[in-house]
């Protein structure tokens, strides 16, 4: 399983609410579905749609909001089925994991405990539920890296049979990119990117709020680096780029030099990379797809152990 990993504050306030729609003392509005005795409201799923598409990419956005609540609803009863098991298997998480996390979070954010409950606030999340949410995140980790983690041997003839049954899945992808790059000097840097981000959510040119707000020697040129392989990007970059379509740009995306924002021009399909330099990626992957596979079969046999009643 893959190591934890710090998100960006917007896609990290989705996973506390996504993970976080468990019972509550009073029911405030319609209720949608019944996980066991645990109840998920139409408010709960309806929330966690419209903070999680802040932390999405502008090409996903209309796709995320535009699903039906059915469907948006089936992710909500799995991850509540996975925290149930948690209880079940006993599984306790620790105070100090949880503000390690979110300690984490401020260092990613380049925020202070103040400037997160204020961000916290203006989402309408107390740091209650939020706490509660990172907590059932780890939960439901914990619980996968049990069940779900494989124990996978796979020879030489394994690994190199997948890759020529997906050769068009290693040929080295080139890109054309624009990018803003507010530098971690600063102080306010978290701030001014979010600014960019807001102004190019608003229709903003690219090329004006890079000249306006990137310290990237491309700026000048409306921040346009022209075309490069992707295996060159920052990893962080690399996988950004990798969930673009062309004209689509990211969120704010943190590293060592401060904060990102990337704009996909043009990909295209390169030469296809020898086996011997992706060998591991290969690996990564069909131990993804095996873990894919246990997850479904898991996620089905909770299912039909539990008493669960869908109300729309």
């Amino acid at each position: 399983m893959m190591g934890p990993r710090y998100l960006t504050l917007s896609l990290v306030l989705a996973v506390v609410l996504f993970s976080g729609l468990t019972a509550r003392a009073e029911v405030v509005d319609r209720v949608v579905a019944i996980v066991n005795d645990e109840i998920v409201t139409l408010k709960d799923v309806e929330r966690f749609v419209e903070v999680k598409a802040k932390g999405k990419f502008s090409s996903v956005n209309d796709y995320l909001l535009g699903m039906q609540i059915r469907e948006k609803l089936d992710g909500v009863v799995e991850t509540m089925l996975i925290t149930q098991q948690a209880a079940k298997m006993r599984i306790e998480i620790g105070d100090r994991e949880v503000e390690g996390v979110i300690d984490g979070i401020k260092k990613q954010n380049l925020i202070s405990d103040l400037q997160l409950r204020e961000q916290l606030k203006s989402d309408g999340i107390s740091y209650k539920d939020f706490t509660d949410g990172i907590r059932r995140t780890l939960l439901k980790n914990r619980v996968l890296a049990r069940v779900v983690a494989p124990e996978l041997y796979l020879d030489e003839k394994k690994l190199t049979d997948f890759y020529r049954q997906h050769l068009d899945e290693y040929q080295e992808s080139e890109v054309r990119l624009q990018h803003i790059l507010v530098s971690r000097q600063h102080n306010d840097a978290a701030a001014r990117a979010q600014q960019a981000y807001k102004l190019l959510q608003d229709g903003r040119a690219f090329e004006s709020v890079a000249k306006q707000f990137s310290d990237d020697p491309s700026a000048a040129s409306g921040g346009d680096i022209g075309t490069m392989k992707q295996d060159e990007l920052m990893p962080e970059l690399k996988e950004v780029v990798g969930l673009l379509l062309p004209g689509s740009f990211s969120h704010p995306v943190r590293t060592q030099y401060g904060f990102h924002i990337v704009k996909l021009l043009e990909a295209k399909k390169g030469q296809t990379a020898p086996f011997e330099t992706v060998r591991e990626n290969v690996r990564e992957r069909m131990v993804q797809i095996e873990s894919e596979r246990r997850y479904n079969e898991y996620i089905q046999k909770l299912r039909s152990a539990s008493y669960i009643e869908v109300k729309i």
